[in-house]
């Protein structure tokens, strides 16, 4: 059996450089998935997987096993201290994946798909638990414009419990360009914000759908509002200023699956 790999380990060091730094992400064209349901979740998708890293300790679970052999990956046992290096928790899980970043483009969008798309979402935890909802919901793909977290982040994964793993991810740094380009893709751009605006559950949103967030401090910009098509607001009967994006987002989101329900029926 060869040796695990220790903590000063090159191979550590450049799986740990990939779990903190978006850079090298981007550059390398891979990401890291941490922990055993969502190693496991990566491996049933169609992602490619690289190779799997696990505790030298860590008994592997027959369903894990099976799927690498059904996929021909490899798996490589590293120390304990050597996992702790590479993960970016401070209690981590005994295994972690390499995973080729996917590239999706926007002529690979399927015509009238609906769309959950974040604009300037920069807490990795909303913009996963958007993506979330999206995926359960029925959308079709998440869109991630300007500076919103990056949707292959460690932290951004876990929040999304492995719904970026099954849709394509759109990224696009140019968010009036981004926003141009989904009128392309035959979905009703709809905005959101608190006033002058038609209520969710009063909208039709049963076609194809861009729900299009902003940044938790400011909303959408002023400068994007010719690019949006209608206006959504989520009613809010209690006495509270707002609600979290992702709060938002999940009842816009469910609120577009409910109609869909009630249409079919």
């Amino acid at each position: 059996m060869q040796e695990p790999l220790s903590p000063r380990n090159a191979e550590v060091a450049r799986l740990r450089a990939l779990a903190r730094d978006r850079r090298a992400r981007h550059e390398a064209g891979r990401f890291v998935v941490e922990g055993v349901k969502l190693v496991a979740e990566v491996l049933a998708s169609d992602l490619i997987v690289f190779e799997v890293y696990g505790d030298a300790d860590w008994d592997l679970p027959a369903d894990i096993r099976a799927a690498l052999d059904a996929d021909d990956v490899e798996l490589t046992r590293v120390s304990s201290r050597g996992i702790e290096r590479i993960a970016s928790t401070s209690s981590p899980q005994p295994v972690v994946a390499e995973v080729k970043l996917p590239n999706a483009t926007w002529d690979q969008l399927p015509q009238g798909a609906s769309l959950l798309v974040a604009v300037d979402v920069n807490d990795p935890g909303n913009v996963g638990t958007l993506a979330r909802s999206a995926v359960a919901a029925g959308f079709d793909a998440v869109v991630c414009l300007g500076d919103t977290a990056d949707a292959f982040a460690p932290k951004v994964i876990r929040a999304s419990a492995g719904a970026l793993f099954w849709v394509p991810v759109i990224v696009e740094r140019d968010v009036a360009a981004g926003l141009q380009a989904l009128a392309a893709t035959g979905t009703v751009r709809y905005g959101t914000r608190m006033t002058n605006a038609t209520a969710c559950d009063e909208a039709d949103l049963t076609g194809p759908v861009a729900l299009v967030l902003g940044s938790e401090a400011h909303g959408l910009d002023e400068a994007y509002d010719e690019l949006i098509d209608e206006w959504l607001s989520v009613p809010m009967s209690g006495r509270t200023e707002s609600l979290n994006v992702a709060m938002a987002g999940t009842i816009i989101t469910y609120e577009a699956a409910r109609q869909r329900r009630s249409q079919a029926v």
